[in-house]
């Protein structure tokens, strides 16, 4: 039972040799490497907790909007639908429709922003 609750943790290496000797200096950076180590899966752990309620709190409000304001959420659904067939049907064909979809698509990312404001 004690292997699987300190599995995670580095193993503590006895010291060999006198301070100064290369056991010794090897013993020492191998500590400071286990210490960077854990700051740096302690500061990842830390943001990855923010970056996963900040996402979370996105999403909430997105679908408190959706809610509150249907019609408008649909119409920016269509727009972007619309503006993604464009660019993808564009990017797969070499026609000339290719040189209207970056007007269309600036121009339903335009509209999509007054909508948010």
């Amino acid at each position: 039972m004690d292997i699987e609750k300190n599995k995670y943790e580095t193993p503590k290496q006895e010291k060999v040799g006198e301070p100064g000797s290369d056991s010794a200096t090897a013993q020492s950076i191998l500590e400071r490497g286990a210490d960077a180590y854990g700051k740096a899966e302690q500061s990842v752990g830390d943001v990855y907790d923010k970056t996963a309620r900040a996402v979370g709190e996105t999403y909430e409000q997105a679908k408190r909007y959706s809610r509150k304001n249907p019609d408008k959420a649909i119409l920016i659904a269509l727009g972007i639908g619309v503006g993604l067939g464009f660019l993808f049907g564009a990017s797969s064909r070499h026609s000339r429709t290719g040189r209207f979809v970056r007007p269309v698509v600036n121009a339903l990312s335009d509209i999509a922003l007054e909508f948010f404001r």
